[in-house]
């Protein structure tokens, strides 16, 4: 039996809980990389509920944190850039 709502709450939720989903797809194939030994720092970037952005940084030392948080930036810089 499927179940179909028209209800635009319950929508919103569906498309909430897609994203939701999707993000951590993302993060599990990020975990399976690291455990893997395939990736050895990284950067992500994220925006809370509030539209307030964080730089997530990972690295080995300083200069390498720096270069990969200012990649960081300049991706979600031209990813703003793109959406517009």
């Amino acid at each position: 039996m499927k179940v179909v709502s028209i209800n635009p709450s319950n929508k919103e939720q569906m498309l909430e809980e897609e994203q939701k989903k999707a993000m951590l797809e993302v993060i599990d194939y990020i975990r399976a990389a690291i455990e893997q030994g395939e990736i050895k720092e990284f950067v992500a970037s994220s925006m809370d509920g509030d539209g307030i952005c964080q730089i997530h940084v990972a690295a080995m030392d300083l200069p390498g944190s720096v270069g990969l948080f200012e990649i960081g930036k300049h991706l979600l810089i031209q990813q703003e850039s793109f959406v517009e």
